[in-house]
């Protein structure tokens, strides 16, 4: 039976996670969820000139790529440690401190919002939809990526795995959009907040590692592992090396975990 988390226990618990993992994160996930930048930015229209927020910046990825395209980005997190990350990693960029569901944005400010898989972790994703299409001008876009269907996701599914082999694993606070992979409930929920001519695509993405080293780092950080005792680290450990050599392939790791591009105009 799945539990209803509130928002603010879902935001609690996010913050905690993101920003234990702020440290490390561009060389652990970081190199996972870079892969769904360029089709993010290519379904928000995003092209030389444009005005753009990145929502759920982390340490800067997807700002940095806007960037790169020659527009105007800012980006914004709910995490000091990961905003920290993101200016140190992209100076030039102008990052903010500042909650998805109350956006300090004037009305049709940008040309496009994007979020880099953040929504799913959101206690309030509608009223992030809300807001993004008020801070967008008619015909802006919004784009954004979640993870898909649970069960496609082999590179999380190593860890979790791992995990029940070992330990008691518990539901964790999450937010409604959470390992809903149904096109039609984006579709939904979009038109809900007002917006029109919405898309919904699986894009096929993979953890691309030479060493399993910094995938364990990543969980690591996230599960906090340091708390548990060295021995069943150790046991965890081995259960994903051993595991993670199936997608082992020219001395290279390339394990899926393809995400839900979405996009919709204004």
């Amino acid at each position: 039976m799945t539990t209803t988390f509130s928002p603010d226990e879902v935001t609690q618990f996010e913050h905690a996670v993101w920003s234990r993992c702020a440290k490390r994160y561009m060389d652990t996930f970081g190199v996972l969820t870079s892969e769904a930048i360029p089709a993010l930015l290519d379904a928000a229209n995003i092209s030389e000139g444009s005005r753009v927020l990145d929502v759920g910046t982390g340490p800067g990825n997807a700002a940095g790529a806007v960037q790169e395209r020659g527009s105007v980005v800012i980006g914004i997190d709910f995490s000091t440690a990961m905003l920290a990350e993101a200016r140190q990693h992209y100076p030039d960029i102008e990052f903010k401190e500042a909650n998805a569901a109350d956006l300090p944005f004037k009305d049709g400010e940008f040309d496009a919002v994007i979020s880099n898989l953040a929504v799913h972790h959101l206690g309030r994703p509608q009223q992030f939809l809300t807001e993004a299409r008020r801070v967008l001008h008619d015909g802006g876009k919004v784009a954004f990526t979640v993870w898909a269907d649970p069960t496609k996701l082999a590179a999380f599914g190593l860890f979790f795995a791992a995990m029940e082999n070992h330990a008691d694993t518990a539901e964790l606070p999450h937010g409604p959009l959470f390992g809903v992979s149904d096109f039609n409930a984006f579709h939904k929920l979009l038109q809900e907040a007002g917006f029109r001519d919405s898309s919904v695509r699986e894009l096929d993405i993979a953890w691309r590692l030479s060493s399993m080293e910094s995938y364990l780092n990543g969980f690591e950080d996230w599960a906090n592992m340091d708390a548990l005792p060295n021995t069943l680290r150790k046991a965890i450990e081995a259960d994903v090396r051993k595991a993670a050599d199936t997608f082992k392939h020219n001395g290279e790791y390339v394990i899926p975990n393809p995400v839900i591009l979405v996009s919709a105009t204004r």
